[in-house]
C-alpha cells in the first residue's frame, strides 16, 4: 500500500505530502475497479450502501449509495420484516464529481415508518436487487450509540476498519453511530472515501450513521482548503433551513435525547464562503429552544481545550480552544447536559465547565479520542483533565447509553477493554 511508506500526519510536525502529485505520477492506478467490486450489491452495482440519522428517527430514514453509472429509475423496497409485501419508494440521483472520479449518488427518504419497529430494505432496478438489508426504527424509550472520534489513517484505513468491525462485534444491540469528524485526511481523495467505506460495511448498511464534518473534510490534495464537497455528496443528513449552508450542521432526535451536530470548519471556508460561525450560532439558539427532549447533545469536531500553545499568562482563558472561547459562552447560556469533541486525537473527560472553569454542574465535555492511526503525545491539562488515558493512545471507541433517567457513556480500547465510564442524571 502506498500509505505504508508515508510518516502519519500530524499538526504537531505536520507533513503536507502533495497527493496531487503522487496521483500524477501514476500512484491513483493502484485503486482501480477491485474496490467497486468490493462494495457492488449482489445483482445491482450499488456502492457504499448505508442509512443516515433523519430529524425524527422513529419514523424515517435516509437510504443513500453510489455507483458509476446512472440508475435514475432504481427504487427502494421496503417491508417489515416477517412481511410478504412490501412499498417501493423512488429514488433521486444526482453526479458526484470529485477528487478525480464520477459518480452517481442516490438517494430516497423513507417515511411513514412505524416507531421501534424491525424492517428490511433492498435497492431494485427492474427484475434485478440487491439483498435484504436490516432497518429499525427509533422507539421513545432506551438506545444505545457508538461514538467513533477521528478515523483518519496513514494505513489504507485498516485501523479504522479495525476498530469498527470490532465495537459491531462488542456492541451488537447497538441501535446507530456517531462519527465525529475527520472521517479521512483528505477530503478530495476520492481513494481514502473508498477506503473509509469499506472499513464501515459491516455497519452502515444496517444502522444508522449520524456524521460530523471535521477540518480534513474541508482540505484538497494539497492540503489546501476547499469546499467540503465530497462530505455533502456522500452525507444527505437532514437539513437546517439554510440556503448558504444546507446540510452544513443539522439536529436530530433519538429516543429521549436532542443532537445538535455542529460545523467547527468556519476558519477553513470562510475564505470560500463566509458566515458559517453566525449563522450556526443562530440557529443553534432555535433549535435548542424548540427542543422538547429530556436530554440534549452537542456533537462538534474540534476541542475546547487549547493543549499545544497555552497562553500561561491569562489564567481565564489561556488553555481554552478559540473554538472555544467562540462556543463555551453559548453552551453557557443554552446549557446542554453534554458536548462531545474530537480533533485532539486523545480521550479526555473533562466534566462540566461553566464561565471556562471546572464546575460542579453544568454542560459535561469529553474529549472522544482517536480510532484511526494518527496517534499524538498530547499534554496533561490538570485544570481540566479528569481521565486521561496512557500515553501515546493507541485507539479507542465510545458508547452511549441513554434512558429517560441517566446518560452513560463508556470508553473502550479496540480490544474491548473498559478504561473509563461515568453516569449522568437528572
Amino acid at each position: 500500500m502506498l500509505s505504508a511508506s508515508l510518516p502519519a500526519l500530524s499538526r504537531r510536525g505536520f507533513l503536507k505530502v502533495s497527493l496531487r502529485t503522487l496521483f500524477s505520477l501514476g500512484i491513483g492506478s493502484l485503486f482501480p475497479a477491485r474496490w467497486r467490486r468490493a462494495f457492488a450489491a449482489e445483482g445491482l452495482e450499488a456502492f457504499f450502501v448505508r442509512q443516515i440519522v433523519t430529524e425524527d428517527s422513529r419514523t424515517s430514514r435516509m437510504i443513500a449509495w453510489e455507483s458509476t453509472v446512472s440508475e435514475a429509475q432504481a427504487v427502494v423496497d421496503l417491508r417489515l420484516v416477517g412481511a410478504a409485501g412490501f412499498s417501493s419508494f423512488a429514488v433521486s440521483e444526482k453526479l458526484l464529481d470529485d477528487g478525480g472520479e464520477r459518480l452517481f449518488s442516490h438517494e430516497v427518504l423513507l417515511t411513514g415508518l412505524s416507531p421501534g419497529a424491525s424492517y428490511e430494505y433492498r435497492l431494485r432496478t427492474g427484475d434485478t436487487s440487491s439483498p435484504w438489508f436490516s432497518l429499525r426504527t427509533a422507539g421513545d424509550g432506551a438506545f444505545k450509540a457508538l461514538i467513533f472520534p477521528d478515523s483518519q489513517c496513514s494505513d489504507g484505513y485498516r485501523t479504522w476498519k479495525k476498530a469498527a468491525e470490532s465495537a459491531a462485534a462488542q456492541h451488537p444491540d447497538a441501535d446507530f453511530f456517531i462519527m465525529m469528524g475527520d472521517l479521512v485526511d483528505n477530503g478530495e481523495a476520492a481513494y481514502q472515501w473508498r477506503q473509509w467505506f469499506e472499513g464501515a460495511a459491516g455497519l452502515m448498511s444496517r444502522l444508522p450513521c449520524a456524521p460530523l464534518m471535521g477540518n480534513h473534510e474541508a482540505y484538497d490534495l494539497d492540503w489546501q482548503c476547499r469546499l467540503p464537497l465530497a462530505w455533502l455528496g456522500y452525507f444527505p443528513v437532514p437539513g437546517n433551513g439554510s440556503l448558504r449552508f444546507s446540510h452544513w450542521y443539522y439536529s436530530f432526535d433519538y429516543g429521549p435525547c436532542h443532537f445538535a451536530a455542529l460545523n467547527t470548519q468556519w476558519e477553513e471556508v470562510e475564505a470560500l464562503r463566509a458566515g458559517l460561525l453566525e449563522e450556526q450560532m443562530a440557529w443553534l439558539r432555535r433549535d435548542m429552544a424548540a427542543s422538547r427532549k429530556k436530554w440534549k447533545i452537542v456533537l462538534m469536531h474540534k476541542d475546547v481545550i487549547e493543549y499545544d500553545y497555552p497562553d500561561l499568562s491569562d489564567p481565564v482563558t489561556g488553555d481554552i480552544s478559540a473554538t472555544g472561547r467562540l462556543l463555551m459562552p453559548l453552551f453557557d447560556e443554552l446549557r446542554p447536559d453534554v458536548v462531545l469533541t474530537a480533533h485532539q486525537h486523545t480521550y479526555r473527560r473533562l466534566g462540566s465547565i461553566v464561565n471556562f472553569a471546572p464546575s460542579k454542574e453544568g454542560p459535561f465535555y469529553i474529549d472522544t479520542g482517536n480510532c484511526g492511526n494518527c496517534y499524538y503525545d498530547v499534554p496533561v491539562n490538570a485544570r481540566f483533565d479528569k481521565k486521561v488515558l496512557a500515553q501515546p493512545e493507541r485507539g479507542n471507541y465510545m458508547t452511549l447509553e441513554a434512558s429517560a433517567e441517566r446518560l452513560h457513556f463508556s470508553c473502550f480500547l479496540p480490544d474491548g477493554s473498559l478504561v473509563d465510564e461515568v453516569s449522568l442524571r437528572k
